[in-house]
């Protein structure tokens, strides 16, 4: 959920100790992002402060640092190396992040993502935590390039009179933030009810299921005509800022899933 209101030494795989950042931290290999365990919400950006967004975190356990290295390191291949180390710094993973009151599975700011780890709830699942990086970053990758997007040809593919909503905060303030399929809204040319909160929510939906391999996202890609040109949309984006990016390349998520089971 995006959240409104450099170069980096590559190293082999270790924990360390900032006590800027008071958190412990290590390099992806791979793309030399640092993923951050912060225990204070001093980490977060200045402009989140204040009693209005009173941001309010809670650590991540340590026992959950190898399952977070492990499927960041499966979300993170699945891009491009060079695509990520340029439009991705940091990742801060918490327990739990609240703004405004309200809890948070994950945002974004500048070329930070920030994800939360409950695993006290059975919700946060590898699956759904890889889904939300996705999520998170394609904010990113929109920001960074924002020409590549065809927004006129993806806002034509929606009904008529249809508005999206205030963002993602009143989304979930209003209790309709549900990323779950909705046959009612998928006739509308949107996956859920969090897609309908703004643009940049919609979108986000989209490529979570396109880089996670949905056996029923594809099929609806298949079948749904506004489904599948906003899956052409994204993909085209997506192949514009890499031309690894294909349509089989993204089914390929879902097969290769497959053949794993």
């Amino acid at each position: 959920m995006a959240f409104s209101p450099g170069f980096l030494i590559w190293i082999p795989f270790i924990f360390c100790l900032f006590s800027k950042l008071e958190a412990q931290s290590y390099y992806d290999q791979n793309s030399g992002v640092e993923v951050i365990f912060p225990s204070k919400v001093s980490v977060l950006p200045r402009e989140w402060s204040g009693k209005k967004v009173n941001p309010e975190i809670k650590p991540v356990t340590s026992e959950e640092f190898g399952r977070i290295e492990d499927l960041l390191t499966k979300a993170f291949a699945k891009y491009p190396p060079g695509l990520i180390h340029k439009n991705l710094d940091r990742v801060f993973v918490f327990k739990s992040m609240k703004f405004y009151g309200l809890p948070y599975g994950g945002t974004n700011y500048h070329h930070s993502v920030y994800l939360s780890d409950d695993n006290d709830n059975p919700r946060f699942t590898d699956e759904y935590i890889e889904q939300v990086f996705h999520h998170e970053f394609s904010s990113i990758l929109v920001r960074n390039f924002p020409g590549y997007f065809d927004k006129t040809k993806w806002l034509l593919l929606n009904p008529p009179a249809f508005r999206y909503g205030k963002g993602g905060a009143d989304a979930i303030s209003q209790g309709t933030a549900s990323m779950d399929l909705d046959p009612a809204l998928i006739k509308k040319g949107f996956l859920s009810e969090y897609s309908t909160a703004s643009l940049e929510e919609d979108i986000n939906v989209f490529v979570q299921n396109m880089f996670t391999g949905d056996r029923e996202f594809w099929r609806l890609v298949d079948l749904d005509d506004n489904i599948r040109e906003k899956t052409r949309i994204l993909i085209s984006f997506y192949h514009k800022i890499n031309p690894a990016f294909t349509e089989s390349y993204f089914r390929s998520f879902y097969y290769n899933s497959t053949a794993q089971r």
